[in-house]
């Protein structure tokens, strides 16, 4: 029988904080400067081009976060410091992903910007599987419903606050990277700070708590971990069409029918961003919560996909501003099921806990692939009327239901 310390016998308070503060923190240094920073900066490289040139971008971006996220992962399970295994790669990541920042302000061409978002996609990627992989390693089966509730919030929190920081009148461009990387840093250090991971300078890296699905035979325990890959990859190509080209597709709506107000199309942005942020918040850490306590979390899932494909079917089928309102209520519901059930979930079908980051750098492919796939569509969708949005965002609805169906054909967990 495994032996477990005593961190694995509860979810200790201190570490859950500092745990999803770091999470949300990376997510607020990244991805408003993905969502936000990089179309603009592409608007001012390539005026003309700047759909194409932000589709270059994101996809050369997520070709190289594919690679880094399984070696860094890879590579952390088998570090061994005084400072354990995690820590290195978590700060260093931070440290390359805010420095990065600087490229992307200074691009000053499309391809100045492609390989800027390159090399801060590597950054961020470094970090991301040493960071994600604290819910295996830290936290015990019977609490990683509420503990992935709590990190569900890092990315919808982290989105919304630092999408209205960095929007401000009034605030130079560089103050917009300012602003990430304090974020990403300031929610990062405490947890690097406070955190005690156990010295594995010595001893290999052994799972302290047996598997969810350890007595499961490994050809089925594989066979469902791939079934949650493709659906994550499903679900986060609509999650990327909708951060990736929201933007674009109200500056079109704006353009074309003016029909959104006197706000600025990035002011919206970050109201619209705001509005799903409380939604994805409040169902997170009621189902997190709630998949615990009745043992089921595939339910959630594909619920998950079905709101957030109803929400992207109403901004495409209907884009103005109540329609943009309503689509995003429903898309934040959807996302704030999904981020709490799919990554305990996802959590629970690891084949082999000793290779936790590995396989969950696997998985976060699923993460990264989309952000290469969205801006293939989009290049293929997009045209010169606003019906391009309309037709990419539509396809983005039916890639989340088909991810969230996928989930109800896993076996091996409930």
């Amino acid at each position: 029988m495994l032996e477990m310390d005593a961190r694995h016998i509860r979810l200790r308070p201190a570490f859950a904080f500092q745990f999803a503060l770091a999470n949300a923190g990376a997510f607020a240094g990244c991805l408003p400067v993905l969502v936000v920073l990089v179309p603009l900066k592409a608007k001012e490289v390539s005026p003309a081009d700047s759909s194409d040139v932000l589709s270059w971008a994101i996809m050369t971006g997520a070709l190289v976060a594919s690679v880094v996220n399984i070696l860094a992962g890879a590579l952390s399970d088998r570090t061994r410091t005084r400072f354990g295994r995690r820590k290195p790669w978590i700060l260093a990541g931070a440290l390359c992903t805010v420095a990065s920042f600087r490229l992307v302000y200074e691009a000053s061409s499309a391809q100045q910007l492609v390989i800027a978002v390159a090399v801060f996609q590597a950054a961020f990627n470094m970090m991301l599987p040493a960071l994600v992989a604290l819910l295996p390693d830290e936290v015990p089966h019977a609490r990683k419903g509420i503990m992935a509730a709590l990190l569900a919030v890092g990315a919808p929190l982290g989105l919304g606050i630092g999408s209205f920081l960095i929007g401000f009148d009034g605030l130079t461009f560089a103050n917009r990277f300012e602003i990430a990387g304090g974020l990403m840093l300031l929610g990062i250090l405490p947890l690097l700070a406070f955190w005690g991971e156990s010295d594995d300078k010595d001893e290999p890296a052994v799972a302290k708590e047996p598997s969810a699905c350890a007595s499961v035979p490994a050809d089925k325990r594989w066979k469902d971990f791939w079934r949650i890959w493709w659906s994550r990859l499903c679900i986060q190509i609509a999650f990327s069409i909708t951060q990736g080209y929201l933007l674009f597709f109200l500056i079109s709506a704006q353009t074309h029918a003016g029909v959104l107000g006197a706000a600025p199309p990035e002011t919206l942005l970050g109201r619209l961003f705001l509005i799903s942020t409380g939604l994805s918040l409040f169902a997170a850490v009621q189902v997190g919560a709630l998949t615990d306590w009745i043992g089921r979390r595939k339910i959630f899932v594909v619920a998950s996909g079905v709101f957030v494909g109803a929400g992207m079917s109403v901004m495409a089928a209907w884009p103005v501003l109540i329609g943009f309102i309503t689509g995003q209520v429903l898309y934040g519901i959807g996302v704030g099921l999904y981020s709490s059930a799919e990554v305990a979930l996802a959590a629970e079908l690891l084949p082999e806990q000793s290779s936790a980051a590995r396989d969950l750098g696997i998985l976060n492919v699923g993460n990264a692939l989309p952000q290469a796939i969205a801006p293939g569509l989009a290049l293929i969708l997009l045209g010169e009327a606003p019906t391009g949005y309309q037709a990419l965002f539509l396809a983005g609805a039916l890639f989340a239901v088909a991810g969230g169906l996928i989930v109800g054909r896993i076996q091996t967990a409930r």
